[in-house]
């Protein structure tokens, strides 16, 4: 496992491209209608930015995992990230960004508010053998160093019953919060 740099990035990008495809909070937020992939794709774009630019960006030795995980205390301005953010909201129909925006409110007023790290994204490509583990392992030490939480949402049911499976707790749950989906909010505390 290692701290991506900006070369890193066509990798990152593509895992979390394909393996958030289908995910129920992206579908939310990109709709159903013009180029998915590419609406996906720079989704996948401005967070990498954006965790690059908090240190935060993990990749697996084999390159097949990638982890967006930095610490919420971590406060930067970029230009770069600001035109990867608009040049998303811009990919996707009005209405979608108007919602984004009420729902990254909801996800503000709810987050756990102390410092901790927030576990943004997290894939891993089929076949990517033990890269999982390699980085949750990772992830888990830097928490465990720094004591601080692990702060993550997720709106696939089959993930949030994994992560409780690896010490996570759900804090709140946002019952149909894309008309039918729930998200859970959830946090791994130090030992």
């Amino acid at each position: 496992m290692y701290l991506a740099t900006a070369k890193d990035k066509v990798d990152s990008v593509r895992i979390i491209t394909e393996t958030f495809n289908t995910n129920p909070s992206v579908n939310s937020i990109i709709g159903n209608k013009g180029n998915r992939k590419k609406k996906v794709e720079r989704m996948a774009d401005f967070a990498f930015v954006k965790s690059l630019n908090r240190n935060g960006v993990f990749l697996s030795k084999n390159r097949m995992g990638v982890a967006f995980f930095y610490q919420s205390n971590v406060k930067v301005f970029s230009f770069k990230e600001l035109y990867y953010e608009v040049r998303f909201a811009l990919s996707i129909p009005l209405l979608k960004v108007l919602e984004t925006l009420k729902r990254q409110s909801y996800l503000k007023k709810c987050r756990y508010q102390g410092d901790h790290f927030y576990f943004w994204f997290f894939g891993v490509e089929k076949g990517g053998d033990k890269a999982g583990f390699e980085l949750k392992n990772h992830l888990y030490e830097l928490s465990e160093k720094n004591e601080l939480p692990i702060i993550l949402e997720t709106s696939v049911e089959r993930n949030a019953l994994v992560y409780q499976r690896y010490g996570f707790e759900i804090y709140h749950t946002w019952e149909n919060y894309s008309d039918k989906d729930s998200l859970w909010f959830m946090i791994r505390k130090p030992k």
